[in-house]
């Protein structure tokens, strides 16, 4: 059975207490306890959650409908919109989970935020492509659409290896990751960094 954090503190207090009534020197203090803080796992758990959240939304974004140009045109917007959201999601749950209880936890959180907005940016930049494509005309449908595909393959510039190999060079951050259900993911398949829809 493992102790827990309070526990830990009042069986320490108690020999501090009593060396105050007695003569000599002062007891040794307590070893720290092993292994990431439960705040720190469940801080991490958060992380986790927000990148493993975007992927699973990419599996569920809006089909595009090949019908005609038109529907095409539309289908595509919803499904860039729908990408655009999540990763503006994604940042702003990374934004707002304050400081870690783990060192250095916080410049992965920040590398992922930088990463996440570029590819927020990116599908932005690609929707706005997607908006100019003219339904009408066959030949500059297939050039608008090559032009969003362009912005699109943009996307392979972006890199998480970092962020991930942050997370597995910090010890306290990788134990934590490894006890969040939330991080089972980066951990039971080799980490593929997100991917935009296509």
């Amino acid at each position: 059975m493992k102790l827990r954090s309070t526990s830990i503190a009042a069986l320490v207090a108690v020999p501090l207490a009593l060396a105050g009534c007695a003569a000599g020197p002062a007891p040794a203090q307590a070893p720290r306890p092993t292994g990431p803080s439960p705040e720190g796992v469940a801080w991490t758990g958060r992380m986790c959650g927000l990148v493993t959240g975007f992927t699973q939304a990419q599996q569920t974004l809006p089909a595009v409908d090949r019908t005609n140009t038109a529907t095409a045109r539309r289908t595509v917007i919803e499904r860039l919109d729908a990408a655009a959201r999540s990763a503006d999601d994604t940042v702003r749950g990374l934004q707002g989970l304050g400081p870690s209880p783990i060192g250095g936890a916080d410049q992965v959180n920040t590398g992922f935020q930088q990463s996440f907005t570029q590819l927020r940016d990116l599908l932005t930049a690609a929707r706005g492509r997607a908006d100019q494509v003219d339904p009408t005309d066959k030949q500059r449908f297939q050039s608008g659409m090559a032009a969003v595909q362009d912005e699109l393959n943009k996307s392979g510039k972006l890199d998480f290896r970092d962020e991930l190999t942050q997370l597995e060079q910090n010890k306290e951050l990788k134990a934590a990751a490894a006890r969040a259900p939330e991080c089972r993911p980066f951990f039971s398949q080799p980490p593929q960094p997100p991917q935009p829809p296509r």
